[in-house]
Order: C-alpha cells, then structure tokens, then sequence
C-alpha cells in the first residue's frame, strides 16, 4: 500500500480514478489479489464499527447496591442482628432485598438489545478480486476492494466511484436529504460537504436506482459512518432529572436521620439511658425516616408509565426517559419523516397563461384547486400523458415499461437485469428487507401508492392512475419504442411510443435541460413559438417553485410520424413542445400542525433541523406551524453555514430565536443541543439517521424513528416511536408530565407520614423515653403504606388540563417549598392527633405501654392509610376528584386492611408484632384519633378553596 492511500481517505472526491487507485495499487478490472487482502486485514482490520459498551450483570447489580439508602437499612439490620433481635434483622433484610431485585429487574429488562452497529455490517457484498466476481461478507472488505454495487444494495464501505448508470442513491440517513442523489464518477474541483460528493459512495446509505463500480477507500472507523459512530460514543448524556432530584431527597432524608439519631444518643447517654432503648430508638427513626417503598414506586410508576406509552406507540428504553420527556422544554424535530411522510407527492402544476393548478388530496383522489376544469385542459392532458409515458418506475403489480423491439440501454460493468425471472424478484425482496425503509408505511401512504423506482416517477403514477384511472391504462397500454434514460449530465430522460399511425416522443426533466431542447410551447390547445424571453421566465418561475420548497421537473412532448433510426435514436429528445412544470413536496403529516399548537400551549418550544434545503425547510415549517417571521429577529430560518458565526457571538437572541436551522451537519447538531442545554434548556431530540445518532445520545431525551429510522438512530436513543408520529411524541410529553405529578403526589404522601413517625417517636421518646412504635411494626406498616397506596398514587390517570400549563422549571426540586409546608402540615396534623391518642391512654386510662404502644400503632395505621384521600387537589371536588375516580386506591385500601386485620388476628405474626388483644373503647378511641386528621384536613382544604 503506498502512503499516498492516507491523504486519499480525505480527499478522495478531489482524485482523478487514475489517482485513486494508482494509490491504492489496484487494476479495476483484476481487483485485488487473496494475498494482498490478507496483508490489508491486517493492517486495517475487519470493516466493521465498534461497539458501544454497555453493564454486564454484576455492573448492574453494583448500581442497585451503590445507594445511600441501601447503606443506611443496612446498618439498621446489622445492629438489630448485634442485639439479638433477629426477626426485625429478617424483616430488614427482605426490605432490601426487594428494593434490590426489583431495581435490577427493571434497569436489566432495560438494557439495550438492539445491536445496531453490528448488524448494519452483516450484509453480503460484490468485489472484483483476481479477475472475479465474489460474493463475500462485508465484513471482509478492505481499502482497494472494486465494489460493485446495483439498486437495493446496502453501500458496504465508502468508495471512490469509477464507473456509474443512472446511479441513484438513497443517502437521507445520512445527510437528511429527502431525496436519492444522482451519482457520476466526475472529480470534483473543490471540496464539498458530505451530501454534494457526487462521485463518492458512504457506508450504510443505499442503492435505490441504477449499478455502479467503485475503489473501496474507507472501512470500518475510518468511514463517514465511522467517523459519525465514534462521535457517539465520545458524547455523554447528562444525568436524568428524576435521579438528580431523587439522590438530593434521599441524601437530605438521611442527614435530618443522622442527625437526629445522634443527637438522641448523646441525650440518652448523658441522662444514662440503657443503651439498647437508644439503638433501638435509633432504628427505629431510621425506619420511619426513610420511604423504604420510594424507589420501588417510582420505577413501578414509570414502568406503568411505559406500558401506557407503549399502547400509544411509543417504546420507552429506559424507566427515568419517561418523566424527562415530561419535563422538556425544547424538542429538535427532524423534517424527513418526522413532520413530514418521507414520500414525495405531486403538489403543483404550472402552465403557460400564468396557470397554477394545486393537487388537494384530502379525498379518494388528489382535486385540482383551478376553476377551469383539468380535463378541458391541453396542457394538463399533455403532462398528465408525459408523466405516464416518460417514466421508468412501476406502481405494485404493475411491470416495469421495456422496449418492444429493442434492447435498453444496460449499464456497461456486465451486470445485467434480468428483468422477470423469479430468481431476481426473490432477490430483489431479500435486499429490499436490507435497505433503510424509505417508502411511505400502508398508515401515512394515503397520497401515494407504492412501487418501484424512482420515488419521483412513482409520484406521477401515482397521481396519475388516482386522477384518472382510464386514461392512466389507455396511456399505460401503449408500446415503448425507444427510451433514452435519464442521465446526470443531460438531466433528461425521455421515450418514443407507437400512438395510431405516428409517434409519440414523450421528455421530462431539468428545467433548463427541457427548455434548452424546446422550440415550441403549448399554451392551452395552440403551439407558439418559445422565445429567449419565454425561456427567461420559465427558468424564473422554475425557480420560484423551488423557493418554496418544491422539487421542479420540466415536460416537452412531440408528434413524429416515423420512428427515429441511428444516430438520431440515441438522441431524440429536441424540437420538443414545452408543457409545463410539476412541483413536487415530500408532505407534512396530517397531524403535525394540531400537535405543534398542543406543544406551544405546553410552553414547549419546537425547534426544526435539518440537512435539507431552506426553501424545503421553511416550506415545511409554513404548513406545520413551527415558521414565524419577526422582522425584528430575522428570516426564521438560519442556513448551517452561517452557524458557526452565530456560536461565537456574544448576542446569540438570533440563535435562541430561530425556528428553522437549514443544512446542517451532525457536529452542529450536537453544538446546537449544547448551546440550549447551557441555557438551563431540557432538550428533547428526534431523529430517524445515521447523522441524528451523536446528537440523540447528547440530548436530555432523544426520540428514534421506528419505522423509517436506522438502527444506528435507535440504538443510541432513550425512546423509539413506532409509528414515526410526531403526534406520539406529545401523548409521551402528557404521560410523562403525569407520571411527574404522581410522583410528587407519592412521595408527599410518604413523607408526611414518615415525618410523623419520626415526630411521634420524638416526643414521646424525649418526654417519657419509652419507644412508642417499635422497629418492627413501622417496617410493617410502611411496607403496607409506602408501596399499595403510594403505588395506586403513581399510576393515576392525572389531571386532563395539564397539557395547557408550562413545563416545570429545569431547576426546580421534586419538592417544592410549597410542597414542604403541606408536608409538615400534614405530618403536625397526624402527629398532634396519633400522639393525642397515646397520652390519652397512658394518662387518662392508666393503659401499660403494651397498649399505649397499640393505641399509636393501629391509629397511625388507620390514618397513614386513609391519608391518601388528602392527596386530591385544592381545587377538585371532595368526591369526585383524581384520588376518589382512581380504582387502584380503593383496591389498594382494601387490600392493605384485610393484611393489617390478618396480621392482629393470626397468632403468630400478632406475635411479631407485639399486638395486644384491645378493649372495645380502646378501639374506639383508635378509630376517632385515626379519622380525626381526615376531616381536618379536608375543612382546611374546602375552607382554602372558598376563602
């Protein structure tokens, strides 16, 4: 291999074919030798991409230990265990054994399954290696290989191409241009961004029309897709909020614990306490501090939370993404069948006499806006006859146009297609299954049908049969004569059909090409003659279309009367009579625009980038409802090279400001995602590329396409949406924001109770140091709380008008202040009447502390569990609100009563617990104290309403 292979791995486009493989020591015709692959292998390894880390068991295992809670129970269980108290060391043990397996289960049924990057490469390729064709794994291929590639091959590794026909390539997974690039192995004078190298093939795009020869140059990481693959494993992923918010909860819980729990050592001590009274006192704050339930809740909320989603057609990969999604406040959304089908669609149709007619296609068939009807229409008839007529494609059971009489024009590498044999229709399906879905799925393909070809050409058929489907077979009846194919350098394409006693010569294609070959215009039912003035405004107008965002072809017809022989068979296409021009659009989905206003009322800010054209772009933008202009803060729509400029200024209003970002690269993307992050932004990315994979993995929650978006996309991505809707996207924003206040609602549900616990045991043990509830019987009755109710609390249905409020400030804690004032409230209120009920009893009724210890118990039991009813909002109704219309509460309620009833009955566990058989008045005062904080909770709660 000389040295000169290295630059060529950068500058390949610049290189002359002679060039290219004069370095790479290669004859196109020979290939490489065995010995000279194996040497190659070695040196530059197998053509594959590496792949990204990811835990193993024992890693996964480590993450569910490695938490402060699991420390501080854990200690708790090692002192009940050093004092002989064997069966609350048990009880803790199961508590964390629990929380263990359930966290490992969940975050391992999480683990990413998709192998992507591997799979990519497990594809079969065609080389020239001595003289031979072989098919060989592509796994196999080294730099110097002479690829040969045909329409639906998977481009294996980046090439230099050396010889191409009709070469189409499909490379929106990697640029995000929504249509295939014509390919020619021309040399490019200058350098040019990925997506404008014509004479260059990219590892994972794919073959969509026409053959090809190429010299390999790049393999494995060395690649476009490589290169895109390493960016991703450099790019890390902040933190996901709810685990932020989560740890700092857990680390204040447990310094007020310690805190606490010390301070009643030294106080014990100094007045000379019996030391077990004080470690067991110290267990059991810990117990009553810490929500032993809090994270199996939270994961089994979030859990519900993705099977709800996954209903609605959207995986969720990891638990936390769900709350995430709820909390962001800018989503950047591919254009390609993101917001729009990915499937180009005939929009306009424009003819002389200033003639513009639109295709609605809200009905069966696409209607023509124009008040003069098509059909009486000459030009409409001739282009409508073209776009049949000069179009290699096929609609689904259809055959694809051949010559009667004559051969067409093959591709000149030997690789014929034998059009018809059921042996290339199988293999033509095999590779289909291959190729990065780029067709329109049977539940968005409501403008087009599907075929084969040219997604344009299929747009005509399409357009056509669905328009008329009589005139479509009586044109699609005729007998091809002659057909010269399209060509990148004269951009057209045209046919010649046997029609009565003449010829019909039928051209499409490049505005300038098809006015350059036109001397005639038709303009209704007359033919005028096509002056330079004529051909000025036609070039105009083809270029006001494409400002728009539509993709423009030019038509030209003529009537011969015998058909054309020798030299003037190979170029038939002059002389013509102009028709017209089509607009075509790749067009937004039907429920984009109502799902970007429900995103604006949100206060979610939907931000659009892409790869493709800014007329496109904006065009798209317009329909969907993302384009504003403000004259004051520009166009609305920022182009990817003056990007840069806009990073290093220090008033970036501009940037913050725009809609649209146009042709942009995967790098700017990840600067892009960067700069709103810094910003205090949680930024939500979608994308279905090879090119979106840096920027998902960087993104607080990155979205994947799931029918149309690559492996590589989903891999990397936290969520996949199955039905490529953008409107999915905002079910998953309300779920998340509702999985959000459930958690809340939980975790204020828990502590208020867990606080007062912890103020219960504080004073009584302060004034009467005697433990007022035992270790035991609060792991009990937190087991009962912390998980049913609290649980029931976490997969409620959530509030219907949470979608019309803001998102929640980035910053903002799980907790607010205000939700500790309710805390504290509502754990004085429980602690005032449980503590009211044990002094009652010890010194009004004289009671031992057996009983007392039960009279606290059984009303804190009663009240932590009907507390839940106190969760409803202040401004819901006392019985019909979120908590009373929630089925899984009364469920939960039932449940953990007929336990604790259980437990007082059955003489083993009554045991356990140190349960005492209890007078009738006993009961009632248990009963009275337990209800009592209900009720004035709920007075306070209507009072705050009404006043």
């Amino acid at each position: 291999m000389k040295n000169g292979s290295e630059e060529i791995i950068e500058n390949a486009s610049l290189k002359s074919i002679e060039e290219v493989l004069k370095a790479f020591s290669v004859d196109k015709e020979k290939g490489l030798s065995d010995e000279e692959v194996n040497k190659r292998l070695k040196k530059y390894g197998p053509n594959i991409l590496e792949e990204q880390s990811q835990k193993n068991i024992w890693q996964i295992l480590f993450s569910q230990i490695n938490n402060p809670i699991i420390y501080l129970l854990s200690a708790a269980a090692i002192l009940a265990f050093a004092f002989n108290d064997i069966a609350e060391g048990i009880a803790i043990v199961v508590v964390l054994l629990i929380n263990t397996i359930i966290g490992f289960w969940m975050e391992y049924k999480a683990q990413k399954s998709m192998k992507s990057l591997k799979e990519l490469d497990k594809i079969q390729a065609r080389v020239i290696r001595h003289g031979k064709k072989e098919r060989i794994d592509a796994e196999k291929i080294v730099p110097g290989d002479i690829l040969i590639v045909e329409s639906g091959d998977l481009i294996p590794a980046d090439g230099r191409i050396l010889e191409a026909t009709e070469l189409q390539i499909d490379e929106s997974p990697l640029t995000g241009e929504s249509v295939p690039v014509n390919k020619s192995p021309e040399v490019l004078k200058e350098e040019k961004p990925v997506a404008d190298r014509i004479n260059i093939l990219y590892k994972g795009t794919a073959v969509s029309g026409g053959t090809a020869k190429a010299v390999v140059y790049a393999t494995g990481m060395q690649t476009e897709l490589g290169s895109i693959s390493a960016m991703v494993g450099e790019e890390k992923k902040d933190e996901i909020p709810l685990n932020q918010k989560l740890n700092k909860l857990t680390k204040n819980l447990i310094l007020v614990t310690i805190g606490l729990a010390v301070a009643f050592l030294v106080f014990g001590w100094i007045l000379g306490k019996e030391i077990y009274l004080l470690i067991q006192t110290s267990i059991a704050w810990t117990i009553a501090a810490i929500p032993e339930g809090l994270p199996i809740v939270a994961s089994i909320a979030l859990a519900r939370g993705m099977l709800r989603l996954a209903k609605k057609n959207v995986i969720v990969k990891k638990l936390e993404a769900v709350e995430t999604l709820g909390e962001t406040t800018v989503i950047f959304t591919d254009k390609t069948g993101t917001l729009t089908k990915n499937q180009l669609t005939v929009d306009t149709l424009y003819f002389p006499g200033d003639v513009r007619m639109n295709a609605n296609w809200k009905g069966a068939k696409p209607n023509i806006e124009e008040k003069q009807e098509p059909e009486k229409n000459g030009n409409f008839l001739q282009i409508f006859k073209i776009s049949i007529l000069a179009n290699d494609a096929s609609l689904d059971g259809e055959e694809k146009p051949e010559e009667e009489e004559e051969e067409q024009k093959r591709d000149s590498l030997g690789v014929k297609e034998a059009k018809g044999t059921e042996g290339r229709k199988i293999e033509a399906e095999e590779k289909k299954e291959e190729v990065i879905e780029k067709d329109a799925d049977d539940d968005v393909a409501e403008e087009n049908e599907k075929g084969d070809g040219d997604p344009l050409e299929i747009a005509l058929l399409s357009f056509t049969k669905k328009f008329d489907e009589d005139l479509y077979r009586k044109n699609r009846s005729l007998k091809r004569k002659l057909h010269d194919p399209f060509d990148s350098e004269t951009m057209i394409m045209g046919t010649v059909y046997k029609e009565n006693e003449g010829f019909y010569v039928a051209g499409k294609g490049a505005a300038h090409a098809i006015l350059d070959r036109s001397s005639q215009v038709l303009a209704g039912n007359e033919l005028k003659e096509l002056s330079d003035d004529d051909k000025e405004y036609w070039h105009k107008k083809n270029d006001e279309l494409s400002e728009e965002g539509l993709r423009v072809l030019a038509f030209s017809y003529k009537n011969i009367d015998s058909l054309p022989e020798g030299k003037e068979a190979e170029d038939f296409i002059h002389g013509m009579n102009f028709a017209g021009l089509i607009g075509f659009i790749d067009p937004p989905r039907k429920e984009v625009a109502n799902a970007i206003d429900i995103c604006k009322d949100a206060g979610i800010k939907v931000i659009m980038v892409t790869g493709d054209h800014p007329g496109t772009a904006k065009n798209v933008g317009k329909e969907v409802g993302i384009y504003e202009r403000d004259k004051k803060k520009g166009d609305g729509v920022l182009s990817g090279k003056n990007l840069q400029e806009e990073f290093e200024k220090e008033d970036d209003s501009k940037l913050i400001n725009t809609k649209i970002f146009s042709r942009v690269d995967p790098s700017q993307k990840l600067e892009l995602i960067k700069h709103f992050q810094n910003k205090g932004e949680i930024v939500g990315m979608t994308g279905d590329g090879i090119n979106d994979a840096p920027a998902l993995k960087r993104a607080n929650i990155g979205i994947a396409m799931g029918k149309r978006g690559t492996q590589v996309a989903q891999e990397v991505s936290d969520m996949v949406l199955k039905d490529d809707a953008f409107g999915s996207i905002v079910k998953a924003i309300e779920q998340g924001r509702i999985i959000f206040g459930n958690i809340r609602k939980f975790i204020i549900y828990q502590l208020s109770y867990h606080l007062s616990e912890i103020l219960i045991i504080a004073l009584i043990s302060f004034t009467l140091f005697t433990l007022p509830l035992l270790p035991l019987q609060l792991l009990f009755l937190n087991l009962l709380s912390d998980v049913f109710p609290a649980l029931a609390l976490g997969i409620g249905e959530g509030n219907p008008g949470i979608m019309k409020k803001p998102p929640k400030d980035p910053e903002e804690p799980i907790l607010t202040k205000k939700n500790w004032i309710q805390i504290g409230f509502y754990g004085v209120i429980l602690t005032i009447c449980i503590s009211g009920a044990y002094f009652f009893a010890h010194f009004v009724w004289d009671q031992p502390k057996e009983i007392t210890n039960n009279v606290a118990f059984f009303s804190l039991a009663i009240a932590q569990l009907i507390h839940v009813f106190n969760m409803r909002e202040t401004d819901e109704n006392i019985f019909n609100n979120q908590v009373t219309r929630n089925k899984y509460i009364w469920m939960a309620l039932a449940f953990c009563f007929t336990i604790l009833i259980a437990a007082y009955f059955i003489p083993g566990i009554s045991e356990i617990l140190s349960f005492q058989e209890l007078e009738l008045r006993i009961w009632g005062l248990i009963i009275i104290t337990s209800l009592l904080p209900l009720i004035i909770i709920q007075l306070i709660k209507i009072f705050r309403k009404n006043f």
